[in-house]
């Protein structure tokens, strides 16, 4: 018998004792995660994300204005009345008469087209064969078919968007409008 223990040929067990939760500490399962320091990378990571926000809201955006630009572009479109003449006045001064249609969003195209010309001096025989030319109290004008030139252009004019100031609806009981048909009338 061991004299130290009072038990015979046993060793004595030495245990530890139970860790037992300290006041301060909140049960395992009620505790909020760590903070953990952010590295470089999770730090690319968010920033990716606002630059993904930051490019849907410009995408979004652009698709906006392309909408609103694309119906303006259609409204002015439907203000050419295509069973009527046009009046197109150009930056350069130039004013054009014919049948006006949109081709593209920048681009108009003209046909059938006539301009002003001050008129020289001429017989009664050219003006009997030309039957555009009007006469006003100032002085004489004509309306020319575009065609007739020296470089010899074709009935169809290809406008640039930025060129054109303004355009109008002929009535066809006006002058230019009355003009234009007889010319065609006469080429039957």
């Amino acid at each position: 018998m061991d004299s130290f223990s009072g038990r015979s040929g046993r060793q004595p067990v030495h245990r530890e004792p139970t860790p037992q939760p300290r006041p301060s500490e909140a049960p395992a399962h009620h505790s909020a995660p760590p903070v953990v320091p952010q590295s470089p990378r999770s730090l690319k990571d968010a920033s990716k994300g606002k630059k993904g926000i930051v490019l849907g809201l410009l995408l979004f955006g652009l698709a906006l204005w392309g909408g609103i630009a694309g119906y303006n572009e259609l409204m002015m479109s439907r203000l050419i009345d295509g069973g009527k003449y046009q009046a197109v006045f150009l930056t350069n001064g130039q004013v054009y008469f014919g049948k006006l249609s949109r081709v593209g969003g920048n681009t108009y195209k003209l046909n059938k087209i006539f301009y002003l010309q001050a008129a020289q001096t001429s017989t009664a025989e050219e003006d009997a064969k030309n039957p555009q030319k009007t006469s006003t109290a100032n002085s004489d004008v004509q309306l020319i078919k575009l065609g007739n030139e020296v470089h010899g252009p074709d009935d169809q004019m290809i406008i640039d968007k930025a060129q054109v100031l303004f355009y109008e609806n002929l009535t066809k009981d006006g002058k230019v409008s009355q003009s234009i048909e007889k010319y065609y009338a006469d080429k039957k």
